[in-house]
């Protein structure tokens, strides 16, 4: 089973929230990590996004499920920004499962 989920569609093309981020994460992304094969995060259409979205979104993901979340997730559509704050939002949570930063 795969589940796509288009930011663009659901945030509009800025994505800035990261309140709004981590809510989105517990109702639309962790309910289905454990039982679908693919956890699509399309990020087409987005043209700005800041840390705080990124990392609320993503890293508290890696940190809760581990590594091995990383082989359910799939980034489409980044645009090199967007890229590169999925990136250190990955980065972040396997920091923070090594204890290497503090939650």
């Amino acid at each position: 089973m795969k589940q796509e989920l288009s930011l663009s569609s659901d945030f509009g093309v800025h994505l800035a929230d990261g309140a709004a981020a981590a809510a989105y994460r517990a109702t639309r992304i962790e309910p289905y990590v454990g039982i679908c094969d693919e956890v699509v995060l399309n990020f087409t259409g987005v043209r700005h996004a800041n840390s705080s979205f990124i990392n609320a979104l993503i890293a508290g993901v890696v940190e809760q499920h581990g590594q091995d979340v990383l082989k359910v997730l799939v980034f489409k559509g980044c645009n090199p920004v967007v890229r590169v704050l999925v990136e250190g939002a990955i980065s972040l949570g396997l920091q923070k499962i090594e204890g290497r930063i503090d939650a």
